[in-house]
């Protein structure tokens, strides 16, 4: 991490930060200039990544706080952010397959659905209420400063390797049999994307109910928006981007669906990351004496993600820009600080947790971000199987948390 000046001034500090952000992006452009005689795909992820990264800070936008507060302070708030991030990256992802000549069946993130997804999703959801973030949440806060979160991610690294690994276990028994469910084939176009909005909404004003014990006088169009900051963005772009308080999470949701559909247009493939940090995972084990090429996860299933491996994969690099991408926010921002955890049991509980998430991801097939976000906007059955299951992890996870580590 890029060491901060030290000054005497607190205002001089912030002031300088701004300065900082400068250099974080000229390296991040430099870096994609380098990349693009090099890698191509991983000069295009680099780019989306820092943009995701940005985005995640600026709304704070948290998969994690989506599934572990409907239970832990019974807020749904960022709940119906996800889905409507949902679904606006499922027409999004609809309109792009339909101009390009029907890319979703092979290039979306459709998975086979079997016991992996469900064991995968229960383990995933308890560990993110562990961790204290999702995976998409510890790259972010990483980039903000907090160390719990670097605790998180050697956790996410181990737990991939492992997984990847013991995918030998799983790989035979479960996901080579399992079935890969695309819902438009099933069901076809106008019933799938009827379905996605009426349940989409029906979940939306479910969580206004158990939040709030009724819908009386709701305003579905409402979306809790951030009426001053749309305003304000509306009236200046600088506005929005570079000044005023932080992003309402549907803002969060809309420029983060925005950006996963530019994705899709010009890499040809939706966002994932857990991918990425396995193969980094990969190219460690490589350098330490281990022989993942003989791992079923690189040996059966890589045809799954993409033929490169270790450092060359494209996921790799955008999760390495999410972090740069929120570091750059924090410090544009003057919020970049140092955070340290409150206690051992905090470091414990953030690579424990984190040990899970990759484990889990891995089990799966993907974590928040692929396996779920842009699974469920690939209109892949999996995904969803995969939410419910994250749910109910979570659930058991609050419990834990509340019980063992409040």
């Amino acid at each position: 991490m890029l060491e901060l000046p030290v000054v005497s001034s607190d205002i001089n500090t912030k002031t300088r930060q701004s300065y900082w952000a400068v250099i974080v992006l000229l390296l991040v452009v430099m870096a994609v200039i380098y990349l693009s005689g090099l890698n191509q795909e991983a000069s295009v992820t680099t780019i989306f990544g820092f943009i995701f990264g940005y985005i995640l800070q600026r709304s704070r936008f948290c998969f994690a706080a989506g599934f572990r507060d409907i239970f832990m302070i019974r807020n749904a708030t960022v709940s119906r952010a996800i889905l409507f991030l949902i679904l606006l990256t499922s027409i999004g992802f609809f309109i792009v397959h339909s101009i390009k000549g029907g890319l979703l069946p092979e290039y979306g993130i459709i998975y086979p659905l079997g016991l992996h997804t469900v064991v995968g999703g229960l383990l995933f959801g308890f560990g993110l209420v562990i961790a204290g973030s999702c995976v998409t949440g510890c790259l972010m806060r990483m980039g903000e400063g907090y160390l719990m979160q670097w605790c998180t991610f050697l956790g996410l690294l181990i737990g991939s390797a492992f997984g990847a690994w013991n995918l030998a276990w799983w790989g035979p028994r479960f996901i080579e049999s399992a079935p890969v469910v695309f819902i438009p084939a099933v069901i076809g176009w106008p019933f799938s994307i009827a379905l996605y909005v009426i349940t989409i909404t029906a979940l939306y004003l479910f969580s206004v109910w158990y939040e709030k014990g009724t819908l009386k006088d709701y305003n579905i169009f409402k979306f809790e928006l951030d009426r001053s900051m749309i305003i304000s963005g509306l009236r200046s772009i600088n506005g929005m981007i570079f000044k005023g308080a932080n992003w309402s999470y549907t803002l969060g949701a809309v420029a983060l669906a925005l950006t996963n559909i530019l994705l899709f247009v010009f890499w040809g493939k939706p966002a994932g990351i857990t991918s990425g940090l396995t193969h980094f995972t990969g190219w460690i084990s490589s350098q330490i004496g281990f022989t993942p090429h003989n791992w079923y996860y690189f040996e059966k299933l890589i045809f799954l993600e993409s033929s490169r491996i270790y450092l060359q994969h494209p996921l790799l690099y955008l999760a390495t820009a999410i972090v740069f991408g929120s570091f750059f926010a924090s410090l544009m921002h003057r919020e970049f600080r140092i955070r340290r955890p409150k206690s051992i049991k905090f470091i414990f509980s953030g690579l424990t947790g984190g040990v899970l998430l990759g484990y889990s991801s891995r089990v799966a097939m993907g974590c928040n971000f692929g396996g779920l976000w842009s699974g469920a906007s690939s209109f892949s059955l999996h995904a969803w199987v995969f939410g419910l299951f994250i749910l109910l992890g979570a659930y058991f996870g609050g419990k834990f948390f509340l019980k063992y580590l409040i």
